[in-house]
């Protein structure tokens, strides 16, 4: 999960909707047959205070998607907006923090994130028995991949003990977040128009998938960054 520095203060304007959303799924779970996944938990919803961003996050608080509303310029303007942006992130993931709670209170275990990125490191060896040159091929594959993984770990490593700093922009450049570690540390804009609110909710998606990967450990493991 992508993680910030931000809380939710006990006096928040919005607790009563994720009152209200933990008491709905109440419902849902106990009238959910056994066996069977509670409907509306991979795309958990969670608006700034304004109302003009709401941000998406699944069952275990990873970003998926983000709206924004048109009058965001009148709204927020573009001084407001990254710090929205991540307000409705926050509040997202907190409710989904109430839909864990409520999940194990009704004994169900949440569903696992989607595959393991790096399983294929785990398959089994494909032998090319009678084959001297493949088999030396396969071996001298096999030490490139170690010495990759290896690196990758001690690039988590170094991420972890000095959160190192990393800049993740959107494709055209209007939003971007900066991590440190494994966490989110801020968000910022670029020069903005009023008409730009599809714009700066793609790039702020972009931006906020990338950086929920790569603060992930699994991604740097990934088939992808190994190769």
């Amino acid at each position: 999960m992508l993680k910030t520095q931000r809380a939710i203060a006990p006096d928040d304007p919005r607790l009563p909707d994720a009152r209200q959303f933990a008491e709905q799924l109440q419902r849902k779970a106990a009238s959910t047959p056994p066996g069977q996944p509670v409907d509306g938990l991979d795309r958990i919803p969670g608006a700034d205070a304004s109302d003009t961003v709401t941000c998406f996050v699944n069952l275990h608080g990873d970003f998926v998607d983000l709206s924004l509303r048109s009058d965001w310029w009148y709204s927020l303007g573009p001084s407001g907006i990254a710090a929205a942006v991540l307000d409705a992130l926050v509040f997202a993931q907190q409710k989904s923090v109430f839909a864990m709670a409520v999940l194990d209170r009704h004994g169900r275990r949440a569903e696992t994130r989607g595959e393991n990125p790096y399983t294929f490191l785990q398959a089994p060896d494909s032998p090319h028995p009678g084959d001297p040159e493949a088999e030396v091929a396969e071996a001298y594959a096999k030490l490139r991949r170690t010495a990759s993984i290896v690196d990758a770990a001690d690039r988590i490593g170094r991420m972890r003990d000095t959160a190192q700093r990393r800049v993740i922009t959107g494709p055209r450049g209007l939003f971007q977040v900066t991590t440190a570690g494994f966490g989110l540390q801020q968000a910022d804009v670029n020069a903005l128009s009023a008409a730009d609110a599809d714009l700066l909710a793609e790039d702020a998606r972009a931006a906020l998938l990338q950086a929920t990967r790569e603060t992930d450990p699994r991604y740097w493991f990934s088939r992808e960054v190994i190769g």
